[in-house]
């Protein structure tokens, strides 16, 4: 039988690599901190883990468009994407998702200014208001709404003068009081994006949510792979979840610790070490894999 490798053991490796052997060189809390930051982030998403290779899945909400990644749980999202098991379009650049997916804003002049009314209201109808898209100005205070999440209560907008307006993503009421009475005579501007909810037909992945278009009508399972990040070793007596991985954690944390305090020659000489360790945990999944393939049938 194998070693077993606790966290203490592997910690006490990482020691051994790194010469830091006591906690004047480098604490035991700094060093479980730097151990499961490697274990949790950079070690799933180098050896592509697949006992963590998993389906991730979230439901829609009506009308909301953006949702967060959950990227405390889970890493690499992956194409394909369904939606309700139908096929969807992947990107992870948002200037194309933009380019070919886009989203029409309407400029008006709704209200005029006489020098002294400080509050205007208008009704939006047609279809509900895009989340964040609409802006109000007179060419002196701006309103702009940065909301992202879609809601059916008034959102609190304050003007670059302290002005305040309102919105109604639904029923499309808007309301601004300026804090200075626009001049007589002059424009108010108000843009907005106005969108039909559908099913989505495209998602893109980018700075840690997922963007839908067009943004749900109703709930849908939008589908992906992921790699599931693993469990926090909180004890000294935890240990990863397959013992084979505990010299690749030991090495992969002290080619951290190398490159945080510029050891490159301590760096060069580990990361030989660390590949052959993952090479090692690599050719072990590939193996597990075949021996669980079916046979064919002939």
């Amino acid at each position: 039988m194998g070693m077993t490798w606790t966290k203490a053991e592997i910690m006490q490796k990482i020691r051994q690599v790194t010469g830091r052997f006591s906690e004047d060189d480098m604490s035991n809390t700094e060093l479980s901190d730097r151990l499961n930051k490697y274990y949790l982030y950079t070690f799933p998403a180098e050896v592509k883990l697949e006992q963590k290779h998993v389906f991730y899945d979230f439901a829609t909400t009506p009308n909301q468009a953006t949702y967060a990644a959950p990227d405390e749980l889970y890493t690499n999202f992956e194409p394909p994407a369904t939606v309700n098991n139908l096929s969807m379009l992947w990107y992870q650049d948002s200037a194309i998702f933009e380019q070919e997916n886009p989203l029409q804003y309407t400029f008006s002049n709704p209200w005029t200014g006489d020098g002294a009314t400080v509050t205007f209201t208008t009704t939006v109808t047609g279809f509900p208001i895009y989340p964040s898209s609409l802006t109000i100005s007179d060419n002196t205070e701006t309103f702009e709404d940065i909301t992202t999440t879609y809601t059916t209560a008034d959102i609190t907008i304050t003007g670059s003068a302290t002005g305040t307006a309102t919105i109604n993503y639904s029923t499309g009421v808007i309301s601004v009081t300026f804090n200075a009475a626009p001049t007589d005579g002059q424009l108010i501007y108000l843009n907005y994006i106005l969108f039909k909810a559908g099913r989505p037909e495209a998602i893109l992945y980018f700075e840690n949510k997922f963007q839908l278009y067009p943004a749900p009508d109703q709930l849908y399972i939008i589908k992906m792979r992921s790699y599931q990040v693993v469990t926090a070793l909180d004890d000294s007596t935890d240990t990863p979840e397959l013992n084979e991985w505990g010299p690749c954690l030991a090495y992969g944390t002290a080619r951290d610790i190398f490159t945080d305090f510029g050891e490159n020659e301590a760096y060069s000489e580990t990361t030989a070490l660390y590949k052959e360790q993952v090479n090692y945990i690599l050719t072990r999944t590939e193996q597990d894999l075949l021996n669980v393939r079916a046979l064919p049938n002939f």
